[in-house]
């Protein structure tokens, strides 16, 4: 599966979890502790506009802030105008050549690999906190969980991020075993 294949289809996963929300689901609890529904989706948002403007060789937002909350027109319009924003700046040129990302210099490709990995991720976590279905495709699974493996190892993880992978069989479905592989109970 190509990146930008893999950033379409969860593009379009996503889309129709946003859809789903109420004013309700706002401060709902979610699988990353730090975060309720609003403020996890407002990080995807955030993550999908970084890697967008790194696609596009815009200097890298200034640290020591707080993020912007992307959600002020709703989580809809917020998500729509994040998702655009990645779906155009992954243009071929962009994703065959290297670009400063705040995390480092990266092709990206690789770039749009691991946003798509974090939001596939984040799109279970959605899915959870907010009792939706999830139909993720194996295909789509098997690309998050290789995009994260070369980025952030099994070894060593501090919990800053990523708590220690959680054992699960190899007969696993790949959704289970990415959810696994982030620290999450699958």
């Amino acid at each position: 599966m190509q990146a930008v294949d893999a950033m379409n289809e969860t593009n379009t996963l996503v889309t129709r979890l946003v859809a789903g929300l109420s004013p309700g689901h706002r401060e709902a609890a979610t699988p990353c502790d730090e975060w309720n529904v609003h403020e996890l989706l407002n990080h995807m948002c955030g993550g999908a506009h970084m890697v967008a403007g790194g696609l596009q060789d815009e200097d890298p937002p200034a640290g020591g802030g707080d993020m912007p909350d992307f959600l002020t027109d709703g989580p809809a319009a917020g998500w729509e105008a994040a998702a655009t924003h990645l779906a155009q700046a992954a243009t071929p040129d962009a994703l065959s050549s290297v670009h400063q990302m705040p995390f480092g210099e990266v092709p990206g490709e690789a770039a749009v690999a691991v946003i798509t990995a974090d939001h596939v991720t984040h799109a279970w976590d959605l899915a959870k906190a907010t009792d939706q279905d999830l139909d993720v495709s194996e295909e789509l699974a098997e690309f998050a969980l290789e995009a994260w493996k070369p980025v952030v190892p099994a070894e060593g993880r501090t919990g800053d991020g990523f708590k220690a992978a959680v054992p699960v069989d190899d007969s696993a479905s790949a959704i289970d075993r990415l959810v696994a592989y982030t620290g999450r109970q699958p």
